[in-house]
């Protein structure tokens, strides 16, 4: 089952932004209608809105969005389409053998890395190792089923499991799958001098400013090699971002959904896409009252999800309170739309003994993000909840709550390539958005049977029904479901957003 690939709220800004184009996405490497022949030697310039950091090493960082920045320089093993189709990349092809207990990956032939290490089974089974191994390796728990990674042939790996896995090729999507040079593996400076086999090396950083890219040599599929080079420019301001485009700083940016009108003119085609983003309100649930399902349920009832979206989205954020949007495949269709019930709420927390609760709970510290949190706010006071809210720089931000304290967290929580990485993330003891060890027998049940399959048709009722428990127990608040918006100049074609609402940038073209 696929997101829809444009909202139907949007289709008539979407024609008038296009400026005679149909408004959708355009195919890779493919030229507008107003745009002129692609130049191959042209730069992107994409501004976007979140930090590189200084880690750029895919095995141990913890930035999900940080994956923007190095979508350019690794390949992954395995693509995913904006629908959420997995398709071939530096693995040609993958099956599951031995009863499922084996994941056997068939690799592309004539890769090499950019320092001109081959890429083949023995760098894979190194990167495999290497993940599961390192102290700091942010890639455990997607590879915890992992026991061996064995080199058959040159071309051939065998992915032993020790238990089922049937999120495992999505995973190998992500972070998870980026092939990193082996012969890089002992740089001190691999986190700022990343390696990799993609179509483009960083050549230039300047840290919280921008990443310079160029062309690679001998890359394997020059038809996504459509570029120059690469420009990522960062730029927190998500209004600083769209007059960087307007004013030609800038070829192109993400929005936020009230940026909508304000980005539409002459001259850039604004863009919508399938998303798996929902705003969230996550629970630190270890604490007295959270730990309370009465409590977080009395939250949830008590935000008013539709007023949020009409006054601070525009209306293009859909309410729910489910973690995986309409139209995915994890999506549970017979849960109920959410309800907005102070007075229900006051119940709660009445019962919970708790009528007179103070909570706190942090954001980063941008406009867009801090109003949403602050309506929150002003409603959690109509039902006897003191919320206080502090805004902080995105360095110290998950630093506070992964540390215990805060007791929530307000963002847009990405989405991951399989259900099964989110569940780890935000519900398993070890998850690193679950501070305190929130732990739940039945949502560790159906994780397990979710990853007994190895299709989307099979595994999808586990996860719809893993919907329907983290519903009921309120184990994060959320607040709706969000759409993929950025605009572009017209000179861009073949922009295209990811599932988790990041960029790829492969086939992209810029016209002269």
């Amino acid at each position: 089952m696929r997101i829809r690939m444009l909202a139907v709220a949007m289709a008539a800004a979407l024609v008038t932004a296009a400026c005679g184009s149909d408004g959708g996405s355009t195919a890779g490497g493919e030229a507008s209608a107003s745009a002129g022949p692609a130049d191959e030697n042209a730069v992107l310039r994409f501004s976007f809105g979140t930090p590189a950091g200084s880690n750029y090493d895919p095995a141990t960082t913890t930035n999900q969005f940080v994956n923007v920045y190095l979508y350019p320089v690794y390949d992954r093993l395995v693509d995913v389409t904006p629908e959420g189709e997995l398709q071939p990349m530096l693995a040609e092809s993958w099956e599951f053998t031995d009863d499922d207990r084996t994941l056997r990956l068939t690799l592309r032939e004539g890769v090499v890395f950019h320092d001109g290490t081959p890429f083949d089974a023995e760098a894979v089974k190194a990167n495999i190792d290497r993940a599961k191994s390192l102290p700091n390796s942010s890639l455990k728990a997607d590879l915890a089923a992992v026991t061996e990674a064995v080199v058959v042939d040159e071309r051939t790996v065998d992915l032993r499991l020790g238990a089922p896995a049937g999120s495992l090729p999505a995973l190998l999507a992500d972070r998870a799958g980026m092939m990193v040079s082996p012969a890089a593996f002992a740089n001190p400076d691999l986190d700022l001098q990343p390696v990799g086999t993609g179509p483009y090396r960083v050549t230039e950083h300047q840290p919280g400013v921008v990443i310079r890219y160029e062309r690679s040599a001998d890359y394997w599929d020059p038809d996504v090699q459509t570029l120059g080079g690469l420009e990522i420019q960062m730029q927190l301001d998500p209004e600083v971002r769209l007059r960087s485009v307007s004013g030609g700083q800038a070829d192109a940016t993400q929005l936020n959904p009230d940026q909508v009108e304000a980005a539409e003119g002459p001259g850039v085609t604004v863009e919508s896409a399938p998303s798996l983003g929902s705003f969230t309100l996550f629970l630190n649930k270890s604490g007295p009252a959270l730990s309370d399902q009465r409590v977080r349920e009395a939250i949830s009832l008590a935000i008013d999800r539709q007023g949020i979206s009409d006054a601070l989205q525009a209306g293009r954020c859909t309410p729910s309170t489910q973690l995986f949007p309409e139209d995915y495949w994890a999506h549970n269709p017979d849960i109920a739309a959410p309800e907005y019930d102070p007075d229900r709420a006051r119940e709660l927390l009445a019962e919970a003994g708790q009528e007179d609760l103070a909570l706190n709970a942090v954001v980063i510290n941008v406009p867009f993000y801090t109003a949403q949190l602050e309506a929150i706010q002003a409603q959690l006071a109509e039902v006897g909840i003191d919320l206080t809210v502090t805004s902080l720089e995105p360095t110290e931000l998950l630093s506070r709550f992964v540390g215990g304290e805060a007791d929530m967290y307000f963002s847009n929580w990405p989405g991951a390539t399989d259900p099964a990485k989110t569940v780890a993330t935000l519900l398993s003891p070890q998850g690193t958005l679950n501070p305190g060890g929130y732990s739940n027998p039945e949502i560790d049940r159906l994780a397990v049977e979710g990853l007994s399959a190895t299709t989307q048709e099979d595994r999808a009722p586990s996860y719809q029904e893993l919907s329907e428990v983290m519903v009921e127990d309120a184990t994060q608040i959320v607040v709706c479901n969000a759409t993929n918006t950025f605009v572009h100049t017209e000179q861009v074609s073949g922009l295209e957003s990811t599932l988790t609402g990041l960029f790829d940038f492969r086939g992209v073209t810029v016209s002269a």
